[in-house]
């Protein structure tokens, strides 16, 4: 097994399985822009090409993933890697767990300054 190139950030997604063998729902256990963790109601199998309707509570629509296939299965939880999105939806996953950037400082406060008191004996 390869490692991991990208950090996946924990959430709580339900989702809607759709494979060969069935139909089903899940929960997303952690996600990044190439795939997740989850677990799910129906028994999945490593090579297990699927479909996923991700319900994320901050959007509107549900995430689309069109084709991604399970990679791995362990203790009633498997990996997905993500291979085709539905247009659009590649940047909204990659904007729900890439870290958003740093506010700016307002200037005020860079300039704040401290006054140490030495302790003398």
């Amino acid at each position: 097994m390869q490692p991991r190139c990208r950090l996946r950030v924990p959430v709580g997604y339900p989702a809607s399985i759709q494979s060969d063998i069935g139909t089903g729902e899940g929960v997303l256990l952690d996600l990044s822009p190439a795939g997740c963790r989850m677990r799910s109601d129906i028994a999945l199998n490593a090579g297990t090409y699927l479909t996923l309707q991700i319900a994320v509570a901050q959007e509107p629509t549900p995430l689309a993933v069109e084709v991604s296939v399970v990679r791995w299965c362990k203790d009633g939880n498997f990996g997905v890697e993500f291979l085709r999105y539905s247009q659009g939806d590649r940047e909204r996953v990659t904007n729900l767990v890439e870290p958003s950037p740093p506010t700016e400082i307002p200037a005020h406060l860079t300039h704040a300054t401290s006054t140490l008191t030495a302790v003398g004996s």
